[in-house]
């Protein structure tokens, strides 16, 4: 079965244009998130028929009236998801001012209009909504239907919302795999893999790319890339990233090469480390640590049987004695199951060891620790259903499968356990899509009495892997790969924002 997502139908309907006529205007809304300050938001995205000289009547809600400075309409060549000023200049358009209240008239060769906005900047955080429709187009004098694909436009606000990594950035195709962490100096350090010429795993070309933030996420530097792929078959990815408890080392972990298919225990998928001791500026150079893990040179008999492993990309945890730790898959070509354990170091990283499988034909997994100092393991169901969690009460040696936690849907995709501060009694919340399939990306929050609530929408429509973390103790740091082309956004949500959050 063939999917054709929103975004496919319509560049299939802006291609078919210049071949059939068509009696209507296209008007697609935006779902995406914005924050005060932002200058050319989105409220509508008009395809036309033809050009020439356009009439166009909108409503805009009246709270979005008091949001916003002025308005525009940026007339293009070019349909593109996000907001044009998202893709820095690479979209090229015409800036046209509205005098009018609620319509627009102008004359124009182009075919594709955007409805935009610049909203103000308030000093004093509200979840307001954008919210607009259009009511007519005209072209030339004649009114043309109007064929709305989606919900019109219903965007909502965050204390901050920053794309970090967009597609043609650096000159890449592609971005995927957040990974996250607030370091000991207070630096969030934001990583992704830069997929240079699609949306393809290793053994894709694959480099590391970074944009760090000493501002809480207001402000970020320019992307680095960190370690450069080598070519197919000699690239790298994935990255989990987690601090050593006194802040002495930054360490991330990460697969390269041939890929997973194309390994045997003679011939396993590398697994490396890289470090950084100077806050995330400069990193060492990458060593594999794959030898202690898996392979058919693994100390340990039982492990020798495993062809590959990845250690799911976000960030990992440090037990308050020291302890760092990771959540690796690892492959058995002969059952074809990945099974999980943890790799933990005591040692600041120099020297790794591996837990007994925590959960058997498993996936991308995640490790916590919680208030007890228990360990809880939430697990990617391959199968779909619900999440899988496992506890551990001896540091991560031994595991037992829990159902404390079960009811919490899982479309199998990779998400994010993690802690409220000790202020807010250091709730157990998760990001995960809700579906169906990869899409509408939720905060869920677990309580002893209730179990899963039904959880906050933060993304909608198209989301695939989020990361998050506390990043204050009131704000949470959050990073969603949106839409289809997988634009990676960072957003920071107050905790006493959520309750506020409209669905619609």
């Amino acid at each position: 079965m063939i999917r054709k997502t929103l975004y496919s139908l319509i560049l299939l309907l802006l291609g078919s244009l210049a071949y059939a006529q068509t009696d209507s205007v296209t008007v697609i809304g935006s779902r995406h998130g914005y924050m005060g300050g932002q200058t050319r938001r989105t409220l509508a995205t008009i395809v036309l028929p033809k050009s020439g000289r356009i009439d166009i009547s909108y409503r805009l809600d009246p709270r979005t009236t008091r949001l916003i400075e002025r308005c525009e309409v940026l007339a293009s060549d070019s349909l593109v998801v996000r907001d044009l000023d998202d893709y820095k200049g690479r979209v090229a358009y015409d800036a046209i001012p509205l005098s009018g209240k609620e319509r627009a008239r102008l004359t124009t060769d182009k075919r594709v209009l955007y409805l935009t906005a610049d909203v103000a900047e308030d000093p004093i955080y509200s979840p307001d909504k954008l919210r607009g429709e259009i009511l007519s187009v005209s072209i030339n004098g004649r009114s043309y239907p109007i064929k709305q694909v989606g919900d019109p436009t219903s965007r909502q606000r965050w204390r901050t919302y920053t794309p970090l990594f967009v597609p043609g950035d650096t000159g890449s195709r592609n971005f995927r795999i957040p990974a996250l962490i607030k370091t000991s100096k207070g630096t969030l350090l934001a990583f992704a893999d830069r997929r240079k010429y699609n949306q393809v795993d290793i053994p894709e070309d694959i480099d590391l790319i970074l944009r760090r933030s000493e501002d809480n996420g207001k402000s970020w530097s320019d992307p680095e890339i960190i370690l450069r792929g080598q070519g197919k078959g000699a690239g790298y990815g994935d990255i989990c990233v987690v601090e050593t408890r006194h802040g002495e080392r930054v360490i991330i972990t990460f697969v390269g090469g041939q890929g997973l298919w194309s390994s045997t225990a003679d011939k396993p998928m590398p697994q490396y480390v890289m470090e950084s001791t100077d806050d995330g500026r400069t990193w060492s150079e990458p060593r594999t640590m794959q030898p202690q893990l898996y392979g058919t040179h693994c100390p340990d008999p039982d492990r020798q049987k495993y062809a590959a492993s990845f250690i799911a990309a976000g960030h990992g945890a440090t037990a308050c004695y020291g302890r760092i730790m990771y959540v690796a898959a690892m492959w058995d070509p002969e059952r074809r199951a990945f099974d999980n354990r943890l790799v933990y170091s005591d040692d600041l990283g120099e020297t790794w060891q591996v837990s007994e499988p925590a959960y058997d034909r498993g996936d991308e997994s995640k490790v916590i620790t919680m208030p007890d100092r228990s360990l809880l393991m939430s697990i990617r169901n391959p199968r779909r259903g619900d999440r899988i969690f496992s506890v551990s009460n001896d540091g991560g040696i031994t595991w037992e499968q829990t159902d404390r936690y079960a009811g919490l849907h899982d479309v199998a995709c990779n998400g994010a356990p993690f802690l409220t501060s000790p202020s807010d009694g250091m709730r157990l919340m998760h990001t995960l899509p809700s579906g169906p399939g990869r899409q509408n990306g939720r905060l869920y929050s677990w309580s002893e009495e209730k179990g899963w609530d039904e959880g906050v929408l933060l993304t909608p429509g198209w989301c695939a892997y989020t990361e998050a973390l506390m990043i204050d103790d009131h704000t949470i740091g959050y990073i969603a790969e949106e839409d289809e082309e997988m634009s990676l956004v960072f957003y920071s949500i107050g905790l006493q924002d959520l309750p506020l959050i409209e669905e619609k």
